[in-house]
């Protein structure tokens, strides 16, 4: 299991994703060059959503738990 740190590092990186798309469409977001860019970073965008969500879902459940005893 990751650390709570690590999760983190992985928070800024998606951030940091976000901004490097945002300024590949700004400059010409028709280019081949971009579009493999972008889809190269849109992929590690869903599967860093796809991580985070889990955190999230599973994070909920042990806060429920741990409010009805354990």
């Amino acid at each position: 299991m990751k650390t709570t740190t690590e999760y983190g590092l992985m928070l800024d990186e998606f951030i940091e994703r976000s901004a490097q798309i945002d300024k590949l469409l700004a400059k010409n977001p028709q280019s081949a060059e971009v579009k493999q860019e972008l889809e190269a970073l849109r992929t590690k965008q869903r599967e860093t959503t796809r991580i985070l969500e889990k955190l999230e879902v599973s994070s909920s459940s042990i806060w429920e738990n741990i409010g009805y005893g354990g």
